[in-house]
């Protein structure tokens, strides 16, 4: 059987193409999250602290100076859209067979605050605008029903929390049809944790339509 399938050469067909995983993957990427879930759970179960209620809003943009596959995201707290902690520009691409994931700090970041609600704003975004950590790309694959992403801690160094030296950073994801939940953590360099929790380092968010805000 296993020469026969060579000769015909159908083992290959049956591998998925990282370009059509890629496609589905940002298909399911963009919407309106929030972890209200997980923070309702938390209490229930008296977990101390509970996740901070957040909300995430991801948008796809059209800005063909970074490239294809790129999207809007930023992060504020829940009940209080004025509160922003975090946006970025993220772009996923194919890179060896590999679906990569490439985050992009915003030079100006009130320059593009609210982006999600004028996702044209961003046909003016230029290089200059945004910059990259180097060597803190997820890869991402399916599994499970699901897509993980993963970076590699050995090449992604931050900032470590007050100490005010450097971390390695390490970052996780998962993606499915109605669920989005991400991960960050960082060690100083004899390996203690500086930032991010030990007991369960994700914010699971859930898919939410612009209403139930």
């Amino acid at each position: 059987m296993a020469m026969a399938c060579l000769a015909l050469n159908g083992c290959a067909s049956t591998e998925e193409k990282p370009d059509v995983a890629m496609q589905e993957l940002v298909l399911m990427f963009p919407g309106h999250y929030d972890n209200t879930a997980q923070v309702e759970a938390d209490i229930a179960h008296g977990v101390q602290p509970p996740h901070e209620a957040l909300v995430l809003d991801i948008v796809p943009i059209e800005a063909i100076m970074i490239g294809d596959n790129v999207f809007y995201v930023q992060e504020s707290v829940a009940g209080d859209p004025q509160r922003v902690l975090a946006q970025k520009v993220v772009m996923f691409g194919v890179v060896k067979k590999e679906i990569v994931q490439t985050d992009f700090a915003l030079g100006e970041p009130h320059r593009w605050r609210n982006g999600q609600l004028n996702p044209d704003l961003f046909k003016g975004l230029m290089t200059q605008d945004v910059h990259s950590t180097k060597g803190c790309s997820l890869r991402w694959k399916r599994s499970e029903g699901k897509f993980v992403g993963a970076n590699d801690p050995k090449t992604c160094h931050g900032r470590a929390g007050g100490a005010g030296g450097i971390a390695q950073i390490q970052s996780r994801a998962e993606l499915g049809p109605l669920e989005y939940a991400t991960a960050e953590l960082a060690f100083d360099k004899p390996g203690h944790l500086t930032q991010g929790r030990a007991d369960d380092p994700f914010y699971r968010f859930r898919k939410q339509s612009r209403a139930s805000d």
